[in-house]
């Protein structure tokens, strides 16, 4: 089943190619003045080879999860510690700034939080990184 996906993948894959290929010659040979149908039907694999991605990229998962279930536990695991950093990192996250300063910079209070939220989250990820490194290297030096 695995092999068969892979062949549809790369078969699909080779005929995006070609098609985007064949759009792209198409755009170069008109210069400066591309007609809006030419850039329609590009736009239109690059949306198709979008869609046919996300599938398989949500596909792939699936599989490798029925067929593997202990790993899939594991990666369940770790999706839900990520999650959990994330609440961590919005309950620690506010609006430092005043009204006249979000007006400023053109930015909301909520924007400011996620904003935020995604750097305490950055910092945690960080900060569990050199933990893991510094781990894994002294307990190399042990074994």
């Amino acid at each position: 089943m695995d092999n068969i996906l892979k062949k549809a993948f790369y078969f699909v894959s080779l005929i995006l190619i070609v098609i985007a290929t064949a759009y792209q010659v198409a755009v170069l040979y008109q210069g400066k003045e591309v007609t809006d149908g030419v850039l329609d039907g590009y736009f239109y694999v690059a949306y198709i080879a979008f869609g046919i991605s996300v599938f398989f990229a949500l596909l792939f998962p699936i599989i490798q999860m029925a067929s593997n279930p202990k790993g899939a536990v594991r990666a369940l695991i770790a999706v839900g510690i990520v999650v959990v950093i994330w609440f961590i990192s919005a309950a620690f996250s506010g609006n430092e700034f005043s009204a006249d300063q979000l007006e400023k910079m053109k930015v909301t209070a909520e924007t400011s939080v996620l904003v935020g939220t995604g750097l305490i989250y950055t910092y945690i990820i960080f900060g569990l990184a050199i933990l893991s490194i510094i781990y894994a290297s002294v307990s190399n030096l042990f074994k």
